[in-house]
């Protein structure tokens, strides 16, 4: 029983360092210091949709809500200004928003989702965007060199086209 104290001291005190350093796994933890949240985890948390209150994390530049249930990504994730880091992967998103090209997003995870297609208004995002992970989703090869024509600059992780019509 006595070994057990110092790996729950040592657990304590790395989840508060986490915290302090910004990194949340815990959405009620992350609402209690919003202007804290660099970094917010939900993976695995049953999410049928992104969370509101993660639009009153004014200094959030990584959100990670992978393999949830989430179907749609809110365009009001526009208003966080800092995100550079958006990982959506294993999520049943059809639709990427338009308004999203005003982020300055590095990093955008979406494999294992349903979507196939960008909208044209994101060609601002290309210039910042340097990766791009859509493994994982059908597309035919005209989807794919969309993309690549989108997002010039990023790498992008595709898998091999598919024969199926355009959606």
């Amino acid at each position: 029983m006595y070994k057990a104290i110092p790996l729950i001291l040592l657990f304590i005190s790395t989840n508060l360092f986490a915290q302090k350093q910004g990194y949340y796994d815990n959405l009620d933890s992350a609402t209690s210091n919003p202007n804290r949240v660099i970094t917010l985890e939900l993976k695995k948390k049953n999410l049928k949709e992104v969370p509101k209150e993660i639009f009153s994390f004014p200094n959030l530049e990584r959100l990670l809500l992978s393999r949830n249930y989430i179907r749609s990504i809110p365009f009001e994730l526009s208003s966080l200004k800092k995100l550079h880091y958006l990982d959506l992967s294993s999520n049943y998103i059809e639709e990427f928003p338009q308004e999203l090209g005003a982020l300055p997003l590095d990093t955008l995870i979406l494999w294992d989702n349903q979507i196939r297609v960008f909208p044209s208004g994101l060609q601002t995002l290309g210039s910042a965007l340097q990766y791009l992970d859509l493994r994982a989703i059908q597309m035919n090869k005209e989807e794919q060199t969309e993309i690549k024509l989108l997002f010039p600059l990023a790498h992008i992780r595709l898998d091999h086209p598919c024969n199926c019509g355009a959606r």
